[in-house]
């Protein structure tokens, strides 16, 4: 046999050798591929086993608990809406009487600087109308006493201090 023949027998046996392992290589890859498959395939399963009534249970609570999370939030608008005019009522009410606090005080004050004016001018009239009489009566008092002492003879001065001190 001549050599080249030899070289192309030996070429063909390595790559037919090359070919059964790639073969062997593609098979074993195929055998891990479905068993990878199966598992996921497996898993998967188990996965929509669990997971469909979980889902389920969790539609069937949003669906049962949209409607009143809808009428809470209704009311709980109506709700501000009504404290926001209660709170603007009572506003308007403690303002209200605040005003007529207010006057009242005001009016209080007026009585009371009225009667205090008064009662200022009822004591001035009462001095004026106890004090000068009363200065008139002293000084008549001391003159007759002063005639009595010339009377009598006795040797006291004829002017009295202090005429003013004698307030009943």
């Amino acid at each position: 046999m001549q050599t080249p023949q030899i070289v192309f027998i030996i070429f063909t046996a390595v790559t037919s050798v090359g070919v059964l392992i790639q073969a062997f290589v593609l098979l074993g890859m195929y055998f891990a591929v479905k068993k990878s498959t199966d598992k996921v395939h497996e898993l998967s399963d188990q996965l929509k086993q669990h997971l469909v009534p979980t889902l389920a249970t969790s539609r069937n609570l949003i669906e049962d608990i949209s409607p009143k999370i809808k009428v809470a939030t209704s009311n709980l608008v109506e709700a501000s809406g009504v404290l926001r005019s209660q709170a603007e009522q009572i506003n308007k009410t403690v303002a209200h009487v605040a005003n007529v606090a207010e006057a009242q005080v005001s009016r209080v004050d007026e009585m009371a600087t009225a009667i205090l004016d008064g009662l200022t001018q009822t004591t001035a009239a009462v001095q004026h109308g106890i004090a000068t009489p009363l200065k008139q009566v002293s000084g008549v008092l001391n003159g007759l006493r002063a005639g009595l002492d010339v009377l009598r003879k006795k040797d006291r001065p004829t002017h009295v201090e202090g005429d003013g001190s004698h307030f009943v």
